[in-house]
């Protein structure tokens, strides 16, 4: 018991100087209004249960009428920050980009994501990655994934969305869907096994993300790290067998972003390391992944909600054989 209330004492201590060290190191900063909750912990513990009640915007709209339709700050992920609002807010973050704002990761999210031997350089990692990206999303390059797309959502549909209760959960779904895809068309890998590996470490990867960086066993943080080391033992084989399987030249011909990864070079010409590629698609993945799964899962939930425009929607669509529309629409 001792050892307990020692260690708890120790615990508070250390968060008090951390957080006296923080308040001096702002107070020459002209900040927006804003508060930063706890220390260390900030306003995380708000940010995350207004998530998990399904109202996530709650979060923003309050310190939006309290403080700033704009920009308000709070503090979450252990760091201080300004979260910008609406058109005026993008606009300036979009346009000022390099310029009066700079890409940045929270300790946090570069400790999950981003491998030791790249946490040095990684804003020069996501400036490779934003020159090689437009590259793979240009039309002509969209255009060959849509055959694919439209292939893995058919079966994925009458596989996964058919119930004898009618009723199915949409927001799980979706992100089986979007990660299936995003393996398929991002580095090629079909094989169901493989995809569900990595799909069940991406899921603890994406729950530590905003977790407190306090890498303690049986956390999240923990949990998120082990599942990021674990995601790139399956994903360095897979780039070495590509990066040996063809001359360089011909690497693109299966059209994925890995193939425009493996050809990409530097100013000095080099080729990207495989631990540079590895932190790029699992960055790609973390980006793409939840904001695709959502918005599958609200379009069904204003179609579910809006009966006409669903039979609108329905009188343009050849229903596969043995497909039954689900009834009941359940965003869980």
């Amino acid at each position: 018991m001792e050892l307990f209330n020692l260690s708890l004492l120790i615990l508070g201590l250390l968060l008090l100087v951390t957080f006296i060290f923080r308040s001096q190191r702002s107070n020459g900063l002209k900040l927006p209004l804003g508060k930063t909750g706890w220390p260390v912990i900030g306003e995380a513990n708000e940010f995350v249960s207004s998530g998990r009640q399904g109202t996530p915007e709650t979060f923003v709209n309050k310190r939006m009428q309290k403080y700033s339709p704009q920009v308000f700050k709070t503090s979450l992920a252990g760091e201080t920050m300004a979260v910008f609002c609406g058109p005026t807010g993008n606009k300036f973050l979009f346009s000022n980009e390099n310029k009066l704002v700079v890409s940045w990761w929270p300790p946090t999210i570069q400790k999950i994501t981003v491998s030791k031997s790249n946490r040095s350089n990684s804003t020069i990692l996501t400036k490779k990655m934003k020159s090689i990206i437009p590259q793979f999303v240009r039309p002509e390059e969209l255009q060959k994934c849509i055959p694919i797309m439209d292939c893995s959502a058919r079966k994925h549909l009458e596989s996964e969305w058919t119930s004898p209760d009618s009723q199915v959960h949409a927001f799980p779904l979706s992100k089986k869907l979007t990660f299936a895809l995003a393996c398929r068309l991002f580095m090629n890998v079909q094989d169901a096994d493989t995809v569900a590996r990595l799909a069940d470490n991406f899921a603890l990867v994406t729950a530590g993300l905003l977790s407190m960086p306090i890498d303690f066993p049986g956390n999240a943080f923990n949990r998120s790290i082990k599942a990021t080391n674990l995601i790139r033992e399956v994903l360095l084989p897979i780039i070495r067998m590509r990066r040996n399987q063809v001359p360089e030249k011909e690497l693109n011909i299966t059209h994925d972003l890995l193939s425009q990864l493996l050809l990409a070079t530097d100013e000095d010409g080099k080729f990207l390391t495989e631990m540079e590629i590895v932190d790029m698609i699992l960055g790609i993945l973390i980006a793409s992944h939840d904001t695709t799964s959502t918005v599958i899962t609200f379009v069904v939930y204003y179609l579910a909600d809006h009966p006409h425009v669903y039979a609108q929607v329905l009188k343009g669509i050849k229903l596969w054989p043995n497909f039954q529309i689900p009834l009941l629409f359940d965003p869980t």
